[in-house]
């Protein structure tokens, strides 16, 4: 690791509270004394090996750089993955064998042998790539016929598919491969499959079925046809705030009914929120969703269960006791992009990203867009809070939502 590597990751460090400026330049100079002696280790391994900075905390700041550790479990060498995407695989430089996610927290193989960079370019290439159902998949599950992929997410991919038996359109998600002999993969995948179980709701997407077809995990969803929100910004940039905010009241009633069976999202934002063409929404994937009332210890080790640039600041570090204003957190940030068009803070990396929300004051949504209304703006910050106890509740929002879309309020 060289000294601006060293600098990066101390700085992340700080910034999620782990460490202290003085920590970071202790560790540095002790990394210094330790190569002018011919040793070389990375920060993170030196803060892990002197029980500053425990594993999980490692593996936090390595994730908030947009890094990730894999392990090959034929050679037992540890590899720092850059630009890390869960959908990519990666195979080991020696024996050409697949990565894993290390299996638990055992503490074993914390010396980083290698890295692997994946250029954005190649990134973008892949993404651009136009898949096949390959012919294996078409008659995987019995009664279904799978005919397209329509999505490729942080755990699997989703198909469009024929219920043969109850003639209707659905939608399947396979858990990804090189993650389906993975536990807490595969307690993740199916954790959705139980939630979404519990969730009957307009504004959720409905579960039909779960289970396992040969080596293939699967979970089979309403199929909701309509893009994701995603794609409707992309095209028209920002939304009359009219439409705005009538999307972000259907989510926060969502909300609210699965934090009234203690169910939290965890992963609000655009892409996980669907259109319907009689402009219904339905929230969908709820592959990071927890049950506060069983789940309180399942969490993936060394993650940050979020997407950065929605990230809460108590997601952004890690913490595990979070309820349902994390989501309010996460739904302001996806108010605050609809209403001006971007989001509350620039970054270049998804570490940026959780430095701005831990640190950083959002600005005034009229300072993006002036038309945006007072009520709305105020909403929005209150919102956007650092501190949940300073949040409106997903109720409170939709409370509010209604009063304002009902003329209570001006929105244009």
């Amino acid at each position: 690791m060289d000294s601006r590597e060293a600098a990066d990751f101390g700085k992340v460090a700080v910034a999620l509270g782990f460490l202290t400026k003085e920590d970071v330049e202790k560790a540095v100079r002790f990394q210094g004394d330790m190569e002018k002696l011919g040793v070389r280790k990375r920060l993170g391994e030196l803060l892990l090996e002197r029980k500053i900075l425990t594993r999980d905390q490692v593996l936090l700041v390595l994730r908030a750089q947009g890094k990730r550790i894999l392990a090959c479990p034929k050679c037992e060498k540890s590899y720092n993955i850059h630009h890390y995407r869960p959908s990519e695989t990666y195979t080991c430089k020696h024996c050409q064998g697949a990565l894993v996610v290390p299996a638990g927290n055992t503490g074993k193989n914390t010396r980083v042998n290698d890295s692997i960079i994946i250029s954005t370019t190649e990134l973008e290439g892949r993404k651009g790539e136009k898949s096949k159902v390959p012919k294996e998949l078409v008659h995987l599950l019995n009664g279904y016929e799978i005919t397209a992929r329509v999505g490729q997410g942080g755990m699997g991919t989703v198909y469009k598919a024929r219920d043969t038996i109850m003639d209707r359109w659905v939608a399947v998600k396979l858990l990804a491969p090189f993650l389906a002999t993975d536990e807490e993969y595969v307690k993740r995948f199916f954790r959705e499959a139980r939630n979404l179980q519990k969730l009957d709701h307009p504004n959720i997407v409905t579960a039909y079925d779960a289970g396992i077809a040969g080596e293939h995990k699967f979970l089979i969803m309403e199929f909701v046809e309509g893009p994701n929100l995603e794609k409707v910004l992309e095209k028209r940039g920002r939304l009359p705030e009219r439409a705005a905010l009538e999307i972000v009241r259907q989510v926060a009633e969502a909300l609210d009914y699965a934090w009234q069976r203690r169910i939290i999202h965890r992963d609000v934002k655009p892409l996980n929120i669907m259109i319907m063409r009689d402009r219904h929404v339905k929230l969908c994937d709820l592959g990071l969703s927890k049950d506060v009332t069983s789940d309180i210890t399942l969490t993936m080790t060394g993650s940050v269960n979020c997407s950065p640039p929605y990230a809460s600041p108590e997601m952004a570090q890690g913490l595990k006791k979070v309820d349902c204003r994390t989501d309010v957190y996460s739904l302001g940030v996806s108010l605050f992009q609809l209403a001006t068009g971007s989001l509350p803070f620039s970054a270049r990396s998804p570490g940026e990203y959780l430095i701005a929300h831990v640190t950083k004051t959002p600005p005034d949504p009229r300072s993006k867009n002036p038309a945006v209304s007072e009520p709305t703006a105020k909403l929005i910050l209150r919102m956007l809070e650092k501190s949940p106890h300073e949040r409106p509740t997903p109720s409170e929002v939709a409370r509010t939502l209604r009063k304002s879309l009902n003329g209570s309020s001006r929105v244009k």
